[in-house]
């Protein structure tokens, strides 16, 4: 009975070693990003699955298996609109999956440098309070029309990175539209957590 019980703890703290700092496991991907039921019915998922080269973020985070990453997920969603359309016209909605948290940290501290780097001015915002760590950023792409202001949201949840980048018209779109989203893939990343 005794040797029972000791093989009982043994194999629990055995299961618990290792990547214990882990929970989001890699079959959970799909369920990480924003799904059609997450937004109003106007939105149309144009493309949407596993992350492939062409879909590589580039700069620091360019190599596919960087800092243990195991794979990630993707949906592209759009929508009619003029300059006169309030809210998101387009969505992208990533996320990725680390072998450890340490991945998933080193990671999302290279996003927030890419994005310092980029050619298109990104400009910090306030942080928003998402998963374990987060930023946010918004740059205005001038045109002969209409200005279009894009936002990313970039945070960590254990060992996964999200992203959420999102446009709409200048004036037209306002940061709390996309924290709403961003809320909500959170709460579907803190699901699969556990």
């Amino acid at each position: 009975m005794r040797r029972a019980a000791l093989l009982v703890v043994l194999l629990l703290v055995g299961c618990s070693v290792g990547d214990d700092d882990a929970s989001i496991a890699p079959n959970e991907l799909a369920k990480l990003v924003l799904q059609p039921e997450d937004l109003p019915q106007a939105f149309v998922r144009f493309d949407e699955g596993r992350q492939i080269g062409i879909d590589s973020p580039g700069g620091r985070r360019a190599d596919p298996s960087r800092w243990g990453r195991i794979n990630g997920w993707k949906a592209h969603y759009r929508r009619s609109g003029t300059s006169k359309t309030p809210g998101p016209i387009v969505i992208e909605s990533r996320a990725d999956v680390f072998k450890d948290v340490g991945g998933a940290e080193d990671d999302l501290g290279a996003a927030r440098a890419d994005l310092g780097d980029s050619e298109f001015g990104w400009k910090p915002i306030d942080e928003p309070g998402l998963g374990d760590e987060s930023f946010a950023a918004t740059f205005v792409q001038e045109s002969a029309l209409t200005p279009v202001r894009n936002y990313q949201v970039v945070w960590r949840d254990d060992n996964a990175v999200a992203s959420l980048t999102v446009n709409g018209f200048e004036r037209k779109l306002a940061l709390s539209d996309v924290l709403e989203l961003a809320r909500k893939q959170q709460r579907r990343i803190a699901h699969a957590a556990g």
